[in-house]
């Protein structure tokens, strides 16, 4: 007959919810006027924005879990060498795609998990067409003649420099949306210059009088009648000398680059936002990554993280030949213990146990987590043998000191049963590996069940 479920808890504690909600990126990357998409580091699509799906012409629901040979085959092998850059920890190279007659500079940064593990790559699709257009022009323009500078929409200055006047070209007039018809006099150097902007363009002007450079070049802004600004590059040099070498005159050419100078506005807004992308990106991940983790009920590492802690653990033991303890804990008799009290109780008990036993293990530095169930496992490195059976005792002491009220155990009191096994230089070449280990430590933990319960039992010390 089924003991009854309707007696008293020993505990009084509400039962702690789990279940915390996943955050969700997909709408942070959407807020971006960039393309933008996640992959991990197999290459598959995990995340994809409104803005790239419509860009490929793909739906996000049919691209996100594919490969991006399915979905990008054109760009796959410059997001493969991204991939691979990142796997070895070198800087991915920025490239250059075209997408329906547009160009595109396809960037990419690794992203990390909390361990510092390579989890895969963030890529951005920024529009770059009309810098390169502009980029081209500019090119272009450099290199005509002087006849073809003004048709290209440039002026020519010509610098006095005893006499500190300057003369402009006509079209300076029209750049600047000034009256293209009233006649051009000579005018005082530097008159146009912005304030902020004089200090060092004026400084370039004095490396190229003193030889220190062998061009002027500056970049400054010039105010039009309307009041706004207009963005100007200015190159020259100087072109005569008086006869003991003093300069005479500087020749140059502006050419308005505001168009340029709000491509490269927009593209560093973007390259911010970028940046606060990725940030939020790397939390949410650094928060998906301890709740996968985590037990939500014990709040302990469960038996994913154990995992990986005991392999890296392994590693670090077998390289500097250190000592490496696991212990296997089982609370005894627990399942009677939920059939007795019910399992919200149970919970209590295992919340309960979990702190008791976590206090222990952290004051020797260890890692302490859930394994399954009524199960914990304990990670001790680069202790003795003395110091783990000593810490193994105190766990156990520590859960028969809060008195757990038991009565369908034998002892009437809740109790734990402990197996070790260790790592160290008389066993080292047995042991092949992490899960070598955790197999002898649940060995030792039957041991302790055979004898009784309530008693630790270390691997190696029976026969």
């Amino acid at each position: 007959m089924p003991i009854s479920k309707s007696r008293q808890s020993p505990f009084n504690i509400a039962n702690e919810s789990g279940g915390d909600r996943l955050l969700q990126i997909e709408a942070v990357y959407d807020r971006v006027p960039v393309g933008l998409c996640y992959l991990n580091q197999d290459g598959l699509i995990v995340t994809i924005n409104d803005q790239l799906s419509r860009l490929l012409g793909v739906e996000s629901k049919i691209a996100v879990g594919r490969n991006i040979e399915d979905i990008v085959p054109f760009h796959a092998p410059l997001l493969r060498k991204g991939l691979a850059a990142a796997k070895s920890g070198e800087v991915i190279a920025d490239g250059e795609v075209e997408i329906a007659e547009e160009s595109f500079m396809v960037s990419a940064a690794a992203v990390m998990n909390d361990l510092g593990q390579f989890a895969g790559i963030s890529v951005a699709y920024t529009n770059i067409t009309e810098l390169r257009r502009a980029t081209r022009k500019l090119q272009e323009t450099e290199q005509r003649t002087a006849y073809a500078l003004e048709n290209a929409g440039q002026w020519i200055w010509d610098l006095n420099i005893p006499a500190n006047q300057v003369w402009r070209s006509p079209q300076y007039r029209i750049l600047l949306g000034l009256d293209p018809n009233a006649a051009e006099k000579p005018s005082v150097g530097w008159d146009i210059l912005h304030p902020d902007d004089r200090a060092h363009t004026l400084q370039a002007f004095d490396d190229a009088l003193s030889g220190k450079n062998p061009l002027f070049e500056a970049i400054y802004r010039v105010k039009r009648p309307d009041g706004g600004d207009t963005w100007i590059l200015s190159r020259g040099k100087i072109v005569e000398y008086d006869v003991n070498g003093a300069p005479l005159r500087l020749l140059a050419t502006s050419v308005d680059i505001s168009m340029q100078k709000r491509i490269e506005e927009q593209l560093s807004s973007t390259v911010e936002l970028r940046l606060k992308l990725e940030e939020k990106l790397l939390a949410a991940n650094r928060k998906l990554r301890n709740l996968s983790e985590r037990d939500h009920l014990t709040n302990l590492p469960n038996r994913r993280k154990f995992a990986h802690l005991l392999r890296q653990a392994f590693g670090q033991a077998h390289d500097v030949h250190k000592d490496l303890a696991v212990i296997m804990v089982d609370i005894d008799h627990f399942k009677t213990y939920n059939d007795f009290y019910g399992h919200l109780a149970g919970d209590d008990c295992l919340i309960h146990v979990a702190r008791s036993l976590n206090k222990v293990v952290k004051q020797t530095s260890g890692s302490l987590a859930r394994f399954g169930g009524e199960e914990f496992a304990a990670l001790l490195s680069g202790v003795s043998k003395h110091e783990v059976m000593k810490t193994a005792t105190q766990m156990l002491n520590s859960v028969t000191a809060m008195k757990i009220k038991h009565e369908a155990s034998p002892s009437g009191l809740v109790s734990i049963s402990l197996g070790i096994a260790i790592l160290d230089e008389n066993n080292r070449a047995a042991i092949a590996g992490p899960d070598d280990l955790l197999n002898l430590a649940d060995t030792a933990l039957y041991q302790s069940k055979r004898n009784g319960r309530g008693r630790v039992s270390l691997w190696g010390a029976f026969s």
